[in-house]
């Protein structure tokens, strides 16, 4: 016997339906070459946006929905039903990288960021795996050290989902002459 799914709402699962739909027409006929370039097209990324699949989450005055957490957990289910996983690419942008900016940002790099990330103009990534250390945050060893009005970076990542078509990325490292900043990790948006 099967457990109801009562968390939701018609809304949710019509919104699921079109996640579907989305999958069936603009990627399972190209899955195969994004599988074997690594990444998906630009182009799913629009098109992800003018559907509304992409930082849906975040507020209106950004670019979202003001839609719950459980689109999300939808668009997560779809991806992994179809079985196309490099579409969590999306996902780490919308509820991982968007997040960052909303929390975190100021309000210029909100404004700057959050709009573009919605529609799919920027795509974002995180820049947190080293060689050597994984994900472990307390041992990475990029620095940045501020050299006049910019920033001198040092180091290596790896395993940067959409790394290859992402336009900003969020930096993890331990930065020296940025206010604020306190011995342990900090986070730079470095653009393409």
């Amino acid at each position: 016997m099967a457990i109801p799914r009562t968390i939701f709402s018609a809304e949710h699962l019509q919104f699921g339906e079109s996640v579907d739909r989305f999958i069936e027409v603009e990627v399972k006929p190209h899955y195969e070459r994004y599988e074997d370039q690594g990444f998906i097209d630009r182009e799913v990324w629009l098109k992800a946006g003018a559907a509304g699949f992409l930082c849906s989450s975040m507020p209106s005055e950004y670019g979202g929905s003001d839609a719950d957490k459980l689109y999300s957990v939808i668009m997560f289910e779809r991806f992994s039903f179809q079985g196309v996983h490099n579409l969590l690419g999306l996902s780490l942008h919308s509820e991982i990288v968007a997040p960052y900016i909303l929390h975190y940002g100021s309000e210029h790099l909100k404004q700057k960021y959050l709009p573009k990330m919605a529609t799919g103009e920027m795509i974002g990534a995180i820049a947190m795996t080293e060689p050597g250390t994984g994900s472990d945050l307390q041992g990475i060893r990029t620095t940045a050290i501020r050299d006049g009005d910019h920033y001198v970076l040092n180091g290596s990542k790896t395993f940067i989902t959409n790394g290859d078509v992402a336009d900003l990325y969020l930096l993890f490292g331990k930065w020296e002459g940025i206010a604020g900043a306190k011995e342990s990790i900090s986070v730079l948006i470095v653009e393409k």
